[in-house]
């Protein structure tokens, strides 16, 4: 599919060589006899790089744990990950990943700068290189003007946006972002639009999930 700027990308193909072959999970359920559930069965997808790729769903279709087992937050009952044609278990690929996950928290009591500086630390930003990211991003993310505002005073929007600048405080290759546009006003949702074209055209590669159609279109 290409939008109106020319720009390339993908909804999601069950059928594709992958980065997730064959990928099976399943979660238990049920208190004193458990039984499977399975939330993704044998699923195939590949994601190419500089590539704004899609994964539209409803809710429970899997998106969410489709995005933890490509970060290892969750692992899966069969089937293997990649990404940038490593395993997920290979540690070295952490400095090179950004993700912003469905329902993100931040501490209440830091300022949206304070955040992205101790998320930045996280990373081994230096100081000089913390100050930069922090301040590009906040201008990108339209967050300036609350850069000294506690995060518990932050709307749903506001923490998106700055969820958004933190998964990419460390300027990744890959972007992991799970229903980035939530909570979001339509002036907002396009602005990440226009962000992940732009993080497309430098060459990096976003893997975003939604469940309206219209915010993957």
């Amino acid at each position: 599919m290409r939008d109106a700027q020319g720009a390339h990308y993908r909804l999601c193909s069950l059928s594709r060589p992958s980065d997730l072959p064959k990928t099976t999970k399943d979660y238990p359920v049920g208190f004193w006899r458990q039984r499977p559930k399975r939330a993704l069965d044998g699923l195939n997808l590949r994601v190419e790089a500089s590539e704004i790729f899609g994964l539209l769903g409803p809710n429970g279709a899997g998106k969410s744990t489709t995005l933890k087992i490509l970060l290892r937050l969750v692992f899966p009952t069969s089937g293997t990950a990649r990404i940038l044609g490593r395993e997920v278990d290979d540690v070295s690929l952490h400095a090179r990943i950004g993700y912003l996950p469905e329902n993100p928290y931040f501490y209440d009591y830091l300022t949206a700068e304070e955040f992205l500086n101790y998320a930045g630390e996280l990373f081994g930003l230096g100081s000089a290189e913390r100050r930069r990211r922090v301040g590009e991003l906040l201008e990108r993310v339209d967050l300036v003007g609350s850069r000294n505002v506690p995060l518990g005073k932050f709307s749903k929007g506001m923490v998106q946006r700055l969820g958004i600048a933190q998964a990419l405080i460390n300027d990744p290759d890959v972007l992991f972002l799970d229903e980035p546009m939530s909570g979001l006003d339509p002036l907002g949702r396009r602005e990440v639009r226009d962000l992940m074209l732009e993080l497309r055209a430098r060459g990096k590669t976003v893997f975003f999930s939604t469940h309206i159609l219209s915010d993957a279109e």
